[in-house]
């Protein structure tokens, strides 16, 4: 008799494990997809705001922060408005916003950088490159790629520039015809 109630003390603390295990789970895993149902409703919203406001880019990060870049001509305050009045409290509630303002010029400025740096460190990475150190481009005063070579390279920073505004003529096609002029900075340190 004892060791059936043993087993049936063992068997019921088991079970009881288990589901609190579970439970647990499906709530982390409600809460996930709660906070996803959350966002879509919420990018939603900004998706039909987007010419209204002069949207650029709008984001979710990890710690539930909404990443917005806006138009610098148009009105903070009315998109706030707009959003308070389209959004669900609740599911506002749950994000904090931060807008910033940028003139059209900047974020494409900012958009053919980036690609330019894409194309650079992936052709760095297919070279093996391992003691070049590629950073991202500053915009301000002037667009600069800055890219930096350990002093136990072998590689010389005038021929690396060479090469990489040769690959920039060559993949040119793949940039956005834009007008912008920028330099390509290649040190070593």
């Amino acid at each position: 008799m004892k060791k059936f109630v043993s087993v049936l003390i063992i068997v019921v603390v088991v079970v009881l494990v288990t589901n609190i295990y579970t439970n647990k789970f499906d709530s982390y895993s409600n809460n996930d997809n709660n906070n996803e149902k959350r966002w879509n409703r919420i990018a939603s919203v900004l998706d039909n705001a987007w010419d209204e406001f002069g949207l650029f880019s709008f984001q979710k990060t990890p710690d539930s922060t909404i990443l917005i870049v806006m138009d610098e001509t148009k009105s903070e305050e009315q998109l706030k408005r707009y959003l308070e009045q389209h959004i669900n409290r609740t599911d506002l509630s749950q994000f904090n916003i931060d807008i910033t303002k940028k003139s059209l010029q900047e974020v494409e400025t900012e958009h053919f950088m980036s690609m330019v740096e894409s194309i650079v460190f992936n052709y760095i990475k297919e070279k093996n490159y391992n003691d070049v150190q590629v950073y991202l481009p500053l915009i301000e005063p002037e667009p600069i790629l800055k890219i930096t070579i350990a002093k136990t390279s072998e590689l010389s920073s005038e021929n690396l520039k060479k090469e990489l505004e040769d690959l920039l003529i060559l993949k040119n096609s793949e940039l956005p015809k834009k007008d912008i002029s920028y330099e390509i900075q290649v040190i070593k340190s």
